[in-house]
């Protein structure tokens, strides 16, 4: 009776997303042992296999779960009626249906029973609510991993999923680009696809096609293909590669494109595909300088975008692309077809999403924002940055009619984030995405533990939120950086102690190694899962590599200060870190992100 009250007061607490429209009536429904359903649409056949209830079809009207198909003014609206003998799913489509069934787990799961009668009416604000995950930089999830995440989003009410890859399917005659990165196959993309479709979820293909090909571009056979086959250096952000990153924007780049498509493709069933073209970093400075003088960088781009369109469009598929290059001379679009759709990427709390919008929206195409989870290049996430980045991104959505976000997760510099830390910014972005109203961190812990660790008194949904918060309490905002991340793997080592100066002080190191000491300290619900044992060692490891972080930087602004080190706590940490890396990941990339790890480690100011 107690938890029947509670949901009366908050239902927040317990249905997530929250619905747009919750009344409670008079009375209650008794939740059968046995859940029989009346349905004469047919939709049980598509429902059965992924149904989070179990259902036994009747023939009869007096099931107490009845399904009825009814059209909306949305496609994926739907209203559900609990009265004392029965409760009634209107729905336009089937999956509206399974939005309903998880909606009704939930409120099964939450009470004892019986539960008060009610009527809710629900739809989402946003048509687009896509999650990408970067599945290059080292971490390939292994198919457990990727089956897990799929099933969450379609708990979460994500429609769209797309794999991030540069290098990591396993292109025939490309064996020595991907042969230590343990990539998907043409069967396994299948086997997503197929899972995806059951759940009602689109796998858009993702293959960068331009730039970020620094993975093919560093092996001899495709130097060739380079805009600078022997490397480049620039200053913002910093970098020197010995090898190219980006294509000649050539007929041959073209040619070798198409061939790579014609592989790759034919396992999605998805009628779109993201061709990325972003961040051509050197783009100019080698093959194509002398057309880039006589025509402009953006002209020739364009020039390129266009040939890739070309070849997307003759396979059937719409194209989207990354809108960077686009954005910075915003005229040219004008000059795209409405099947190329830009997606405009930006993850800071302050990324001008608007002034961006406004100029895509007055263009006429099809475009979206993707905002980030601000977990990579950091130990423990960013929550006040991904709360502002998303809460931004979903507004200015719909301010300028957008299609809707693509959250994305990426892996840059390693992937040494732990997986966990995605779990908060993701129910997060289903919250905003799905319903825009306010929910309190309490409420994505609460839902976190509920419905990743199965385990309601866990905790560690709002650990992991107190994790992220680490970047405000020592008072770090440096773009797509957490300081302990920053000071372990600064591109200009020697500029660290004056970089710090600028963002930070010792008090404030000080501050943030109390905080994890004092996350460290706190004891967790034994009652928990296996799901709950992984994430808590992973969030667990996120701390004890932020504190080495942070001790690092505070050494760096107190020359002298040293924090114990031996070679075998080193040890001991590496064995944890590739440990905690293949439970969820394959092993091909690990050796990569270890040997990144084990040179910070190195440098940092430790006796």
């Amino acid at each position: 009776e107690n938890r029947q009250v509670i949901m009366i007061r908050d239902p927040a607490a317990f249905l997530f997303p929250t619905p747009s429209e919750i009344k409670y009536h008079e009375g209650t429904f008794k939740i059968p042992i046995k859940l029989s359903v009346y349905c004469q649409d047919g939709f049980l056949d598509d429902l059965l296999p992924v149904s989070p209830l179990p259902l036994h079809p009747s023939n009869e009207p007096s099931a107490p779960l009845h399904l009825v198909r009814q059209d909306f003014d949305h496609e994926e609206a739907f209203r559900v009626v609990c009265s004392s003998d029965k409760i009634t799913v209107f729905t336009p489509i089937v999956k509206t249906t399974l939005f309903a069934l998880h909606l009704l787990k939930q409120i099964f799961d939450s009470s004892e029973e019986a539960i008060p009668c009610f009527e809710i009416n629900d739809r989402p604000i946003l048509r687009r609510r896509a999650f990408m995950l970067d599945v290059s930089r080292c971490k390939v999830p292994t198919m457990d991993s990727v089956f897990e995440l799929i099933d969450l989003l379609c708990l979460l009410r994500f429609n769209e999923i797309q794999l991030y890859i540069e290098h990591t399917f396993a292109f025939q005659n490309h064996q020595k680009v991907w042969e230590e990165f343990s990539p998907f196959t043409g069967e396994e993309i299948r086997q997503i696809d197929h899972y995806c479709k059951k759940r009602f979820i689109e796998l858009v293909p993702n293959l960068n096609s331009f730039g970020h090909f620094e993975r093919w571009l560093r092996h001899e056979p495709y130097k060739k293909l380079a805009e600078c086959p022997e490397g480049f250096q620039r200053d913002e952000p910093f970098m020197i590669r010995n090898h190219g990153s980006v294509l000649k924007p050539n007929q041959e780049s073209l040619a070798f494109i198409d061939a790579l498509y014609e592989e790759y493709l034919p396992h999605f069933s998805s009628s779109k595909f993201n061709v990325g073209l972003d961040e051509p970093w050197e783009l100019g400075q080698g093959w194509s300088r002398p057309r880039v003088e006589a025509k402009g960088k953006h002209t020739v781009y364009l020039d390129h975008l266009k040939g890739i369109l070309a070849l997307v469009e003759r396979r059937g598929k719409s194209m989207e692309f990354w809108a960077d290059v686009l954005l910075e001379k915003p005229g040219n679009a004008q000059n795209l077809p409405p099947s190329a759709s830009p997606v405009i990427w930006g993850y800071e709390a302050d990324h001008p999403f608007e002034e961006q919008a406004k100029i895509l929206a007055s263009s006429g195409l099809k475009y979206s924002l993707a905002p980030g989870t601000a977990t990579w290049r950091s130990f423990s996430g960013r929550w006040d940055t991904v709360r502002q980045n998303l809460g931004a991104a979903c507004d200015i959505s719909r301010k300028y009619q957008a299609e809707g976000i693509m959250l994305t997760n990426w892996g840059d510099c390693g992937n040494h984030q732990p997986w966990a830390t995605l779990y908060p910014p993701l129910f997060l972005g289903a919250q905003l995405a799905w319903s825009g109203k306010k929910v309190t961190d309490e409420q994505i812990g609460s839902a976190v533990d509920h419905y990743v660790f199965k385990s309601p008194s866990f905790g560690l949904g709002y650990e992991l939120i107190n994790l992220a918060r680490l970047d405000q309490l020592t008072g770090f905002h440096l773009p797509n950086n957490s300081l302990p991340w920053f000071a372990l793997f600064s591109a200009q080592p020697e500029k660290l102690p004056r970089h710090l100066e600028e963002h930070t002080n010792p008090e404030k190191i000080k501050r943030g190694l109390d905080w994890l000491n004092e996350l460290d300290a706190k004891p967790l619900s034994s009652e928990k899962s296996v799901q709950g044992d992984q994430a808590e060692r992973e969030w667990r490891l996120g701390i004890e590599l932020s504190k080495i972080g942070l001790q690092h930087a505070f050494s760096q602004l107190n020359h002298g200060t040293l924090f114990p080190k031996t070679n075998d706590l080193n040890h001991e940490l590496i064995e944890k870190f590739q440990e905690i890396w293949l439970v969820r990941a394959r092993i091909g990339g690990l050796h990569e992100a270890v040997d990144l790890l084990e040179k910070a480690l190195q440098k940092t100011n430790r006796a």
